[in-house]
């Protein structure tokens, strides 16, 4: 009996610890590799439109208020979506956040749970604090000129491509 017991409670043991590992990191998700992939695409075109001197160059333009509207959009759905999914390891690197609203206190504000965030979702707002480093830069002048297009640009890619691996490390094996 004491040793049926004690297998039932083995049981249990390995099943609950089971259980919550599958919360230490979140589950993938084709939504962010998709969403993340065409956020480079558009980001792509809009740099690449900017340093050609195209319309794009403009802050007012059609294509830049429609690119930063659009951007800011899919960035707040995937940060939702990655908040409600969060694995229950927070991501060792959060702290460094800090120095992005330091940069932008006005455009780039981190949540209070900041230190919770898991590495998905401090990945998102890698990507925001490059987004919004642009619009700002964007703004600012009225204008993106050809070395700010080549720059900032190259800054959100290698972002979105971080974010884009850090979603992927989560992806089960084909």
């Amino acid at each position: 009996m004491a040793r049926s017991v004690s297998f039932v409670l083995s049981l249990t043991l390995v099943a609950s610890l089971s259980a919550a590992c599958t919360t230490l990191v979140a589950s993938y998700a084709p939504v962010f590799d998709t969403a993340l992939n065409k956020l480079s695409e558009d980001s792509a075109r809009l740099t690449a439109a900017a340093r050609a001197g195209g319309p794009e160059r403009s802050y007012m333009s059609q294509e830049a208020v429609v690119y930063y509207a659009t951007t800011y959009n899919v960035l707040d759905r995937l940060t939702e979506r990655a908040r409600l999914t969060r694995g229950g390891v927070a991501c060792p690197t959060n702290a460094s956040l800090t120095s992005f609203e330091a940069a932008v206190p006005d455009k780039f504000q981190l949540p209070q749970d900041y230190t919770d965030l898991d590495c998905r979702e401090f990945q998102l707002y890698a990507v925001r604090f490059f987004v919004v480093q642009m619009d700002y830069a964007h703004e600012t002048g009225g204008t993106l000129n050809r070395a700010e297009a080549q720059a900032l640009g190259g800054s959100l890619q290698t972002a979105i491509l971080g974010a884009i691996e850090t979603f992927l490390a989560s992806k089960p094996p084909s």
